[in-house]
């Protein structure tokens, strides 16, 4: 052996799942630079880095053999290639040969690709045949051979890769990991033996091998179970000890003892709370009675009144000496909660403040002298509603029982923990959301919660009517705008973007505001923009003049995505909706239909939406399920348009898909709860390898598990 293989082979033995990649062969700090890009900082991050696909060129077919429909692989040489500019876009050609005969390749908007496709290489091509006359590809995927094309035969995995990293590098420094990982990998294996016996689980080494350089299909499959079982199992291990860690706590607060102020308020109210309002309630008081401390999920669906459930609650706080905050994710959503606590609490004698990062400086200093002040003084304030600027250290809450984070999963753990350990105890969690959560989503990230479904919606709301037009109905759509206004009804109109983008042909909210303000059937209104980068102050001045009716249409981003009640408000017309999830459009279309008028939400389709975007439009409007609508959400989009890891504590998963792998989420509960109850803090030697891997994942959140 020679001195430098020498030297390599003792580089490699010093490899661990830990290492930074830049120090595995081939790598170095440059290259480094570009997996990061990738969120890859480590060999273990590399080795996560899974497929998104595969390739499978272990059968393929001659050019002349090609059948006329289904797809199929093709081994072929490029004969020709050529970059061609077409309706602005930049498409590349080429032809393609094998020793039976020629196909031509089209890739529509992939110019870009004449960096690697280029005359002599061989590719490997899956597509089927576009219809029409001669024999062409359109769109295939492809894979470089090499000048050997010993990839022929294989299955190719297909990860994902960024500028500088192609296909054969990625997999290079893959198998080159796992080559020098494999001892560790097999050693410290962090799943039990018995228990990848019982699953029917490989090991991890082999898992690795499988999902990166799979034999079959079917072992891709095995081992990406294997990955996806890892990631839930640990999560759910770390969801069982926070609550665990929580049930022991012995400062709890007894945050609820009467109901007498509670039952003021309700017979107060304008309207009649519905039966799940009332056993949300029932739920809620319960567990501020019980002397441990409530750390419960509120999930209702847009309009199912979720704000009277917390004033509920703070009222009931506030009857046992403490204080209550709602903390919501934006100054628009906690100003709109200030009104209606306002509003719903005065009978119960609950009258809030208000504490945002536009609160001057005089209010903050009398409301910091009120917050101070003991429980029965009449300047006493028991209920604050704010944003993150509660968060602040100057926001004294010497008497918090209950905290109430809205939008919840805006937030993160650390936010929500800073918030409840403002108090002399540890208080009463609520938490809120009004995206409807699919039961994988929930079991995987909100395991340690309690969970409270508001699933009946106030009798008197009617259904709002959707639906789907395109650009040829434009003109219609005005018209009918106009006539809504004409009526003194109001609208919102939403767009993507805040501003016109030279790459992208969407409309945007500033120079649609022009347009619309002077189109001729909408030129006698009065138009208003709403949008992210707008400072608190100007959002507040808009929403003011569009509370009091003084402008008649908003045009807004997504901003108004939450917190925005007008009940006046029965237009909503959402420009290139296939650009948005189904549930954010639900969230969205939420916003009208909140008074006693007949609503209407149109979904205007961009000139170019795909068919699969508009059979999702079409589900949205044939059905107000948020539920439904979130499940397929899930289906398509995945968990991270739903529900960031980050808001639970929780990294996010890389390998586990929830739409199709419930039946794992379920089995990593159920081991997770009964290896915790038979050894509450892992201390077994059986479990050293899993407590190892828990500490170093997630140390800190495990930090936070009582209060997150």
């Amino acid at each position: 052996m020679t001195a430098t293989a020498s030297h390599d082979s003792a580089r490699r033995a010093r490899l661990t799942t830990s290492t930074p990649a830049q120090f595995l062969p081939g790598v170095g700090p440059g290259r480094a630079a570009l997996l990061a890009r990738l969120g890859i900082a480590t060999l273990e991050d590399l080795l996560l880095h899974v497929p998104r696909e595969y390739l499978d060129a272990r059968r393929t077919v001659k050019v002349a053999r090609i059948p006329g429909t289904g797809l199929v692989t093709v081994v072929a040489r490029v004969d020709f290639v050529e970059t061609r500019r077409s309706r602005g876009r930049s498409d590349l050609l080429a032809r393609v040969s094998d020793d039976t005969g020629v196909l031509g390749v089209r890739w529509f908007g992939q110019g870009f690709l004449a960096k690697s496709i280029e005359l002599g290489k061989t590719l490997a091509l899956v597509g089927e045949l576009a219809p029409g006359p001669g024999r062409s590809f359109v769109n295939p995927l492809f894979e470089l051979l090499g000048e050997d094309a010993q990839a022929a035969g294989r299955i190719l995995p297909r990860h994902p890769l960024t500028a500088g990293v192609g296909a054969q590098t990625m997999r290079r420094w893959v198998r080159a990991a796992l080559d020098a990982l494999r001892a560790e990998l097999t050693a410290e294996d962090p799943l039990p033996a018995e228990l990848r016996q019982e699953l029917g689980l490989p090991g991890l080494a082999e898992a690795y091998e499988a999902v990166h350089f799979p034999e079959s299909p079917e072992a891709a499959e095995r081992g990406r179970k294997r990955l996806a079982f890892d990631e839930l199992f640990l999560a759910q291990l770390v969801l069982v000890l926070r609550r665990r860690a929580r049930a022991e706590i012995s400062q709890a607060l007894v945050t609820a003892r009467g109901i007498t102020r509670a039952r003021a308020a309700i017979a107060a109210l304008p309207f009649e709370p519905t039966g799940a309002q009332r056993r949300a309630v029932n739920e809620i008081v319960k567990d501020m009675k019980a002397p441990r401390a409530m750390h419960r999920m509120l999930v209702g669906d847009v309009g199912s009144g979720k704000t009277v459930v917390a004033l509920l609650a703070a009222v009931c706080a506030a009857e046992a000496g403490f204080q209550a905050c709602v903390m919501a994710p934006t100054e628009i959503l906690a100003e709109q909660h200030f009104r209606t606590l306002s509003a719903l609490g005065e009978a119960a004698g609950l009258v809030p403040a208000l504490w945002t990062g536009s609160t001057g400086e005089a209010a903050r200093r009398e409301l910091r002298l009120r917050l101070r002040l003991p429980a029965g003084n009449p300047f006493a304030l028991d209920l604050v509603v704010g944003t993150h600027a509660l968060l602040e250290e100057e926001v004294p809450l010497p008497r918090l029982g209950l905290v109430v984070v809205d939008e919840q999963h805006r937030f993160g753990v650390r936010q929500r923990a800073q918030l409840a350990q403002k108090g002399s105890g540890f208080p009463d969690v609520l938490v809120m959301t009004a995206t409807p959560i699919p039961r994988s989503l929930a079991l995987a990230f909100l395991g340690d919660l309690d969970v409270t479904v508001l699933d009946e919606r106030p009798k008197d709301r009617i259904p709002i009517v959707t639906r789907v037009v395109t650009e040829a109905r434009r003109e219609a759509v005005y018209r009918f705008l106009a006539e809504e206004l004409t009526r003194g009804r109001q609208a919102y109109v939403v767009y993507p973007l805040i501003e016109e983008s030279e790459k992208s042909e969407l409309r945007a909210a500033k120079a649609m505001l022009a347009n619309l303000a002077a189109h001729p059937v909408l030129a006698s209104f009065k138009f208003g923009l709403l949008h992210g980068r707008m400072k608190p102050a100007e959002k507040e001045a808009v929403m003011a003049d569009f509370v009091a009716n003084r402008i008649q249409a908003l045009v807004a981003t997504t901003v108004i995505e939450v917190g925005v009640d007008v009940p006046n408000a029965t237009v909503m017309i959402i420009e290139h909706p296939e650009r948005f999830g189904l549930t954010q459009l639900h969230q969205l279309r939420g916003r009208v239909g909140r008074g006693t008028e007949r609503s209407v939400c149109v979904l205007l389709e961009g000139p170019r939406s795909a068919p699969e975007a508009r059979a999702r439009l079409d589900l949205l409007a044939s059905t107000d399920d948020g539920f439904r609508l979130a499940e397929e959400d899930l289906k398509t989009r995945g968990s991270g348009e739903l529900w960031g890891a980050r808001q639970t504590g929780l990294p996010a998963l890389r390998v586990a898909d929830l739409a199709r792998d419930l039946d794992l989420v379920g089995r990593a509960r159920a081991e997770a709860e009964a290896r915790v109850a038979a050894d509450p803090s892992l201390l077994s030697p059986s479990h050293a390898r899993l407590r190892a891997r828990l500490e170093r994942l997630f140390g800190e959140e495990l930090s936070w598990r009582a209060t997150g």
